[in-house]
Order: C-alpha cells, then sequence, then structure tokens
C-alpha cells in the first residue's frame, strides 16, 4: 500500500522536473541562439512476483509478474537543429547557414561554443561576445592558412611616412594614387583635367596634370605614360624625386574600347492609316520631276487595293466604285483631290449596304512640267504588282518614256496587328572614342530627293524622304561629316528602305581629266541580268549587285541569288515612321575602362593620406565578413586587407555538449574532441554576415506539452490521494 504513495510521488517529481524546462524554453523563446531542451521519461525498477518458467509436458509455459515503483528523467537534450535569421545592419552580427559552432574564450582561457553570433569590435581591435569573450580564429593574412583557434584581433599595419596616398570611386572601382619620396616631402593636391595637349603645372604643393580624355587609352600602361608624358611636357620637376603611381582595386574583364555598333530593333510605332502612292517621276532638262497621287484608309492592316482608270471625256470630274476588294477610281485631267474625295462620299451614301472602310485622297500633286495626260495615263495602265504584299508602289520612269507601273495600288500600310517595328543596324568607324555619345535622330521630309544629314556636336540628324536609300543616308552622313573619322557612321540597313544603288549601279558612261591631264572612261554595263562590272580604262573589274552593293570576284552565273530588300515601306509608312522622329544610339560603342576612368578623374587630397606609423582601428572602412569567415577592411593607404577569418568547430556528438549558460556549449567526453574548420569546408556551414540565428523554441509544441504535463502531474497526485485513502480505510479495521 506505501509503495503506490512513492510511485505517485516519483511522477510528480519528473513532470515538475519537465515543467522546469518547459518554462527555461518559453523563457528564452527570443534568446539568440538558444537551442530548446527536450526531456524524455524511463521507468525506474521492478519487484518480480513470479520468474516464469518453461513449458513442461503437462503444463504450458508461465509470463513473468512484476510490479513496477516509479519514473525518473531519463534525459535532457538540445535540440540542435537550425532556426530561422533574423537580419540587421551591423556586420558583426553573424549567424551560421549550416552545421557547427562559433568558438569563444573565456577570461580564464576555457573554450566555449555557440550558435549566437552577435559580436562587435571593442576599442582594442578584438571581436568579442557581449560578455567579453574572444571569438577565435585566425588574425591577419588567411589566405592558405589552416583554421585556428587563436584570438583574433583587427588591426591596420604601420604606414610608411614616406609615402601619401588617396583613394576615390572612379568608374565603379576604388583608384588610389600613391606619392613616394626619398624624404616626407608627399603633402600635395594632384588634380587632373583635360586637355587635347599634354602638360602640367606645380605651384603651392598643387600639380595639375591635363591629359587627353578623348583618347583611348586600352591598358594601366598607356594610362600611366599620360601622365608621365603630361609631367615631362609641362616640364614639372618634383620636389625630392617624387614618384606618382596609380593603382585599381579592379580591372574589368571587358576594360577595352568597342567600335560603336549596334542592331537596334523593336522601335515600334501603330497608325491607323493603311496608306499606298502612286508615283511617277520623269526627267527632262536635266531635271527630275515627280508626280504622285496618295490614298490613305483609317484601318489598320486594311488589305483593299485602289485603281486608277483615266477618261478625260466624262462629264462628271471623278466617279469611284468599290467591289470584291477593290475601289476604282476615275478621272480627267481637272480632277482634283477633294473631287475625288467627293465622288468616294457619293457612293458609300448611295450604297449603305457595302461593308467598306472610307478612302481618301490625302495627296495630288502634277508638277506644271509634267504632261497631266501621260501622267495620268500612265497612273492608269500597267499590270497588278507580282508581289501583292508590296506597300510601296511604284509608278516611275527614269525617262520620258513611259515604263512599267502598278496599276492597282494596295493599301496594306501595315501588315500585322496595330504597328510597324523598326530596325538600325549601324556601324560607327572610329572605336570607342564618341561612339556611345552618339545621338541619331530621324526626321521625314517629303521632298523627292531630299535625303539629307547634319550634325550638331554629337547629335546627328537624317532626314528620309520617299525615295530614300541606305545608300543616300550613308552617303548623306559622309558628307555631312566632311572629312571627319570620328562622324562617320555606316547603316548596314534600315528597315522599310531598299540599300539603294550606288554610283555604278546604272548603266552609265562616263568621261573625266585626272589631275595629270589624262581622260579616264568608266563603263558600267549590265552582267548576267542582276550583276553590274565596272572597269576603269581597262583595269581590273569590280562586281556590284543590282543595290550597288560590292561583290568579291566575279559572281558568274547567280543569277537566281536574291538581292535587294522586299520589305519597303510605302510614303505613308515612312512618313509614320520617320515624321515621329525615332532616335538610336549605338551602345554597343563605348569608352575603354581606362579612358572612363580618365574622364572622371578630379583631384586627390594626398596630404589627407599621409598618416605615418601605426594607424588607429577607425582608419579601417567598409569592413565585411564573407561566407567563409573572411574579414576584409579598406585602409586609406593600404587599399583593402585580409585582417583575419572566424573559423568553426564541429563536434561528432553535439548533443553531448553541456550548457553553461549564456548561449554557451563546452565539451564533454560524450559530444567528443572539436574539429576546428574553415566555414564552408569540411562540413562546416557558411558564415551569414548581418544576420543573427534565433531561438528554435516551437512556442506551440511548448504549450501543447505544457497541458500534458500538467494533466501528468494532476494524475500522479490522485495516485498519492486515493493510496492515503485506501490507507486510512485499512487503519479503521481495528475499530
Amino acid at each position: 500500500m506505501v509503495k503506490s504513495l512513492y510511485t505517485g510521488v516519483s511522477g510528480l517529481k519528473t513532470h515538475q522536473q519537465r515543467m522546469d524546462v518547459i518554462g527555461n524554453n518559453i523563457a528564452n523563446v527570443n534568446t539568440v541562439g538558444y537551442k530548446t531542451d527536450v526531456v524524455t521519461f524511463a521507468d525506474v525498477y521492478y519487484q518480480t512476483k513470479r520468474s516464469p518458467s518453461a513449458g513442461t509436458s503437462t503444463l504450458g509455459g508461465v509470463n513473468p509478474r512484476q510490479v513496477g515503483y516509479g519514473v525518473k528523467v531519463s534525459s535532457v537534450a538540445a535540440n540542435m537543429t537550425q532556426s530561422g535569421y533574423t537580419q540587421s545592419d551591423k556586420t558583426t552580427d553573424l549567424a551560421l547557414d549550416g552545421e557547427g559552432f562559433f568558438q569563444l574564450m573565456d577570461g580564464a582561457g576555457n573554450i566555449v561554443y555557440t550558435r549566437a553570433g552577435n559580436f562587435f569590435i571593442d576599442d582594442d581591435g578584438y571581436l568579442v561576445n557581449a560578455d567579453g569573450y574572444h571569438v577565435l580564429g585566425v588574425t591577419g593574412e588567411s589566405q592558405n592558412v589552416s583554421a585556428s583557434s587563436d584570438i583574433i584581433r583587427i588591426t591596420a599595419p604601420a604606414t610608411n611616412a614616406n609615402r601619401s596616398s588617396a583613394t576615390k570611386k572612379v568608374n565603379g572601382t576604388n583608384v588610389t594614387l600613391t606619392v613616394d619620396a626619398p624624404s616626407e616631402y608627399t603633402n600635395m593636391t594632384v588634380s587632373f583635367q583635360h586637355a587635347e595637349y599634354p602638360y602640367s603645372t606645380y605651384a603651392n604643393n598643387i600639380l595639375t596634370l591635363f591629359i587627353n580624355t578623348d583618347q583611348q587609352y586600352n591598358s594601366q600602361e598607356e594610362f600611366d605614360l599620360a601622365i608621365q608624358k603630361a609631367l615631362q611636357t609641362g616640364g614639372v620637376t618634383l620636389p625630392d624625386d617624387v614618384e606618382l603611381s596609380l593603382t585599381f582595386d579592379e580591372i574589368p574583364n571587358d576594360y577595352l574600347a568597342a567600335a560603336g555598333s549596334n542592331d537596334v530593333q523593336d522601335i515600334i510605332f501603330s497608325t491607323t492609316d493603311s496608306t499606298a502612292r502612286y508615283h511617277y517621276s520623269e526627267t527632262a532638262g536635266g531635271k527630275e520631276m515627280h508626280a504622285y497621287m496618295d490614298f490613305s484608309v483609317n484601318v489598320n492592316s486594311t488589305s483593299d487595293k485602289v485603281k486608277l482608270a483615266y477618261d478625260n471625256t466624262m462629264t462628271q470630274s471623278a466617279t469611284a466604285n468599290y467591289a470584291d476588294g477593290l475601289w476604282t477610281i476615275t478621272v480627267r485631267q481637272d480632277t482634283t483631290a477633294a473631287d475625288i474625295n467627293q465622288a468616294i462620299k457619293t457612293f458609300m451614301t448611295d450604297n449603305p449596304d457595302i461593308d467598306v472602310n472610307e478612302l481618301k485622297c490625302t495627296g495630288y500633286t502634277i508638277p506644271s512640267g509634267l504632261d497631266k495626260a501621260a501622267v495620268l495615263t500612265a497612273f492608269a495602265n500597267g499590270t497588278v504588282p507580282a508581289d501583292a504584299e508590296n506597300a510601296f508602289v511604284e509608278c516611275n520612269s527614269t525617262s520620258s518614256t513611259v515604263g512599267n507601273y502598278n496599276a492597282e495600288a494596295s493599301l496594306l500600310g501595315v501588315k500585322q496587328g496595330a504597328g510597324i517595328t523598326g530596325a538600325f543596324d549601324l556601324k560607327v568607324q572610329e572605336e570607342g572614342e564618341f561612339s556611345k555619345n552618339y545621338k541619331i535622330t530621324f526626321a521625314y521630309k517629303t521632298g523627292y530627293g531630299a535625303t539629307s544629314a547634319v550634325w550638331d556636336e554629337n547629335n546627328l540628324t537624317i532626314n528620309i524622304c520617299p525615295d530614300s536609300t541606305v545608300y543616300d543616308v550613308n552617303q548623306a552622313i559622309k558628307d555631312a561629316a566632311n572629312g571627319n573619322d570620328k562622324k562617320i557612321i555606316k547603316f548596314n540597313n534600315i528597315n522599310g528602305l531598299a540599300y539603294g544603288y550606288g554610283p555604278n549601279g546604272k548603266a552609265t558612261t562616263s568621261v573625266a581629266v585626272d589631275d595629270q591631264g589624262n581622260t579616264v572612261t568608266t563603263v558600267t554595263t549590265e552582267y548576267n541580268a542582276g550583276y553590274y562590272t565596272v572597269s576603269v580604262n581597262g583595269g581590273a573589274a569590280v562586281w556590284y549587285d543590282k543595290n550597288g552593293r560590292e561583290i568579291a570576284g566575279d559572281p558568274g552565273n547567280q543569277r537566281d541569288e536574291k538581292v535587294g530588300d522586299t520589305n519597303i515601306w510605302n510614303v505613308g509608312v515612312r512618313n509614320k515612321f520617320f515624321g515621329g522622329n525615332p532616335a538610336v544610339t549605338p551602345e554597343g560603342g563605348k569608352d575603354s575602362f581606362f579612358t572612363k576612368t580618365a574622364k572622371s578623374l578630379s583631384t586627390f587630397n594626398l596630404q589627407d593620406g599621409r598618416l605615418g606609423s601605426e594607424q588607429p582601428l577607425k582608419s579601417i572602412t567598409d569592413l565585411i565578413i564573407q561566407n567563409d569567415g573572411t574579414i576584409i577592411g579598406y585602409h586609406a593607404v593600404h587599399g583593402y586587407m585580409t585582417l583575419g577569418r572566424v573559423d568553426i568547430a564541429l563536434f561528432d556528438n553535439p548533443n553531448g555538449l553541456a550548457k553553461v549558460g549564456g548561449t554557451n556549449f563546452k565539451e564533454t567526453v560524450a559530444s567528443g574532441q572539436p574539429r576546428v574548420c574553415i566555414a564552408g569546408q569540411d562540413g562546416a556551414g557558411l558564415v551569414l554576415s548581418g544576420s543573427l540565428e534565433m531561438s528554435n523554441v516551437d512556442l506551440a509544441d511548448e504549450f501543447t506539452n505544457m497541458i500534458s504535463t500538467q494533466r501528468g502531474y494532476q494524475a500522479n497526485s490522485r495516485v498519492v490521494t486515493v493510496s492515503d485513502t485506501m490507507l486510512e480505510e485499512l487503519l479503521s479495521l481495528k475499530r
């Protein structure tokens, strides 16, 4: 009877201990690096009332009969699972992503281990925790140094009093200007200025270097040479044999200058107009004259066509008819654009059931020098274009003799969707120097033969007209450059324009007299119906395709090769696109890294860098701690330095560690000895700077455990109460 009392008491004691652990876990729910303790129970011992026996020939086997007498705490073990992180702006706040512990040394020289990385640097440069324990690892240069358990101290090496330097962030990297001298005479200010020709001046401790920042510098040697040349040209002799040197913390892989070339795509505009043009040109009296008639429909991607008819005997000024996607417009010599538009409106009013977009005549010009009857007859005659998708409708002639004409003009101003995409493939001749700074803007001019270009500093404006070709544009740019190679830009393609004919692309014969008075005859003849050859006084032949592009060698019988452009925009599309002033910049062109740096250099105050002897901790800036624990800092004189490394301890059985308070653990015989590793190697986790590992206490689990512990304690108390009642009944038997 009494034994059950002690059994209940053992249950009360163990559940009380479990409640103590739960309370401690909840108390540390916000403790950095805290690891939850988990309690497990075990039964104590048993009294055997009957021993087990094996079966016989007459009886079966008998099981043992045992009575248990209580419970005990089997283990209280830390849950070493990794928790989440909280971010901070403090570089020396560290967390571990993976296995391992930070090493700390207390005042007595004992090493403890922790996951709580809330560290800071004290006035003496030691990396410590909140209790003043030293963080362990490697001090100073750590490359090729094995993992260690030494105290980390961050210091700046002593400087040379005869050396002065200053550093500035230029072109995305730190540029350090250093002055060395046999004496301490390094106090000066160095200023960089632009000049076309190098020279220098020196007065009142101020050195001014003038270098050409328009020149390309493709190596540090070229850059240093420019500085030395400026000193020599200026005749400057620095006192005490002072020497200057520039260093760069980081030089990119693509530091060389690149030519300004670019394939610009996806310059898109949308127009509600589908347009077409009838065009007639005639050269008479040495003057080229153009007649044209424009039509437009205020709807995208209209595939209708318009056919012109000429009847000078009809009584009406103009008539219009529409059937099966074809507008037929009949005109006479005195017809105007207003007459055509009125005829179209009359037709649409008289035929309300026809579903058609209203056509408009938006332009109608016949110069006075042309025969109207011949022009209108040319517009009315001819055949349907072989390529019905071709929106550039040309009814033209190169002489007074009428040539071939397109009788039906397609109104397909926008072929697909609601927009036209422009593309420009160009190259800047001069590499690097100005190419990235060019801005090329297009504009539209209505007159034929009006292709032109004009430079305004580094801004180029190109005027496109109805008959502009890529060749015309390149020739206009060349003329505008006026011999300046820096402003020679060549377009390999301009979307919507034919490549065009060069001076040798037409069947011509020219006679000229050279500087020595010799007569030079140039003959251009057609070859294989698609190629042209040029011979000058019987010299070697030069071959061109029908678009004026030179061909390497005799093209032979390649008569089936496709040449020229197939997507040539009509006048309306050109006007919409180029009239919107699209602009391109040859982004592929750029200055070299060193040229950009030269353009950005300003003034270095070197007296700020001459510090001399031992350096204070505050002279180190830009402190960073890498994932492998390496500590890096920047010093005005020494530049970036490796200041140390935080190393990590691993245990074969981390659950065997003993807690010693302060979220610290100590080594035990159960944990085994530590293996010190570099972070990220040999199974050690990575160091995360600016982060802290949070407590891994799960409140939901703790509250659940609290409830079960409370009920267990309550049940064991009932065992004690009932046992007492039974004992009381036993004692009352004597009465």
